[in-house]
């Protein structure tokens, strides 16, 4: 994707998501906000008076910048903000915020509207439109057709300083929203930096939250309706996330956002025993070699997972000894369920049956929680197969009726 395709996608995905902090930020159920309606982002109390309105600007630049002081997109959103305080859209009630991803200078223009007393603030732009002035002489006396971006700015000052009436209610309640982490801020609004919640479940929560207001104002556009939301379709949404098991239980984050793995990796693990124990079960060659090859890949997902949890400090290496125990009693159940009769009582062929059936048992179908409470899902259930394998590896348990006697004593003597 070329830059100029990336930086209006950045801009737009930096709005939805200054849309939904500002969503998540209102006190009544009955306020609402609305995205590409009065301005790039509008929010408007119970008694529909409009009380926030936001322009977003966004930059893909490292070293880039937004609202500069004689840059098109500043006076266009001063233009823009008197046309409409004029059209009575806007009011001497209305927030005017100026919300970027980039770090403006304390230097900058923006910030002497915002903390300059009205007439110095007023000075200041007429000193500003001599200088552009001045550059614009110089450059046509060179080249008559250059400095056309120069000229646009040169009319947006002076509209500015001919409704100097609309510009000061803008001045007297200008907003900079800079350099801002919109994701963290949202998630504390919502309440859930608490230490009980793991980062997945704010990634989960917030990816959702992203993906509903994404969607929803498409669908809308798409019907030639507005992008309308209510605080309370916002809490409605949040009482809908929090009684789903599959966000509420997301302790551990899914193989895909992990990364992958490597080929020489796998190979490496091949020695290991539990995958002995998975290659001595007789079944058909196709099905065995992708059990194996999902077996390393839940080990060694699982150690790289649980390292991180425990370094990040949700939960300790004693919570997951004790899961540990937890998977050996529901092996050993399946177990003793299964083989009821002495090991000797059956023949090579049963054995190999009971081994697949142990096996495929203990690593598709019980149900095992972590902590009592939180379920696997599809996507982090490696974390379970993963712990299983890793008892199978020490060897603690196994899967063919005779393992004490094929694998402990090997294991011991390497």
């Amino acid at each position: 994707m070329s830059d100029s395709a990336k930086g209006p996608l950045a801009g737009y995905l930096f709005q939805f998501e200054k849309a939904l902090l500002l969503l998540a930020s209102l006190d009544s159920s009955n306020e609402l906000i609305t995205i590409e309606g009065a301005d790039d982002i509008s929010a408007y109390d119970e008694s529909n008076v409009l009380i926030i309105t936001v322009q977003a600007k966004h930059s893909i630049s490292p070293s880039g910048t937004t609202f500069e002081d004689t840059s098109y997109s500043l006076w266009r959103t001063l233009e823009i903000w008197i046309q409409k305080l004029q059209k009575n859209i806007f009011s001497d009630q209305t927030d005017f915020i100026c919300a970027t991803n980039k770090k403006i200078p304390v230097t900058s223009l923006l910030f002497k509207i915002k903390n300059l007393p009205l007439k110095e603030v007023i000075n200041t732009f007429k000193d500003l439109l001599k200088e552009q002035e001045l550059k614009l002489k110089t450059l046509r006396n060179k080249d008559p057709n250059s400095g056309k971006s120069i000229s646009l700015t040169i009319k947006l000052i002076k509209f500015v300083l001919k409704n100097s009436k609309e510009f000061e209610i803008i001045k007297n309640h200008i907003k900079i929203d800079d350099e801002e982490n919109l994701k963290e801020k949202f998630i504390t609004k919502i309440h859930m930096m608490s230490d009980l919640v793991t980062p997945t479940q704010r990634d989960n929560v917030y990816d959702i939250f992203y993906g509903w207001i994404v969607n929803n104002s498409v669908f809308r556009w798409r019907n030639s309706t507005e992008a309308i939301f209510m605080k309370k379709d916002f809490d409605d949404k949040m009482a809908l996330i929090h009684s789903n098991p599959s966000i509420v239980n997301a302790i551990f984050r899914t193989k895909q956002s992990l990364g992958s793995i490597s080929e020489d990796d796998i190979f490496k693990r091949k020695k290991e025993l539990f995958v002995k124990q998975i290659e001595d079960i007789n079944r058909r060659h196709e099905a065995k070699e992708r059990k194996i090859k999902d077996a390393i890949l839940d080990f060694i997902y699982s150690d790289i997972e649980i390292s991180y949890i425990i370094t990040m400090g949700n939960y300790t290496k004693e919570d997951f000894d004790a899961f540990l125990e937890e998977c050996y009693e529901r092996w050993q159940q399946c177990y003793d369920s299964n083989v009821i009769m002495e090991i000797q009582k059956y023949n090579d062929e049963d054995k190999n049956a009971l081994a697949i059936k142990i096996y495929d048992t203990v690593m598709d179908e019980i149900d095992i929680k972590f902590k009592d409470d939180f379920s696997f899902t599809t996507g982090n259930k490696y974390i379970r197969n993963g712990s299983l394998l890793r008892l199978s590896n020490i060897p603690r348990i196994g899967w063919h009726p005779e393992w004490e006697t094929k694998y402990i004593a090997v294991h011991e003597a390497n």
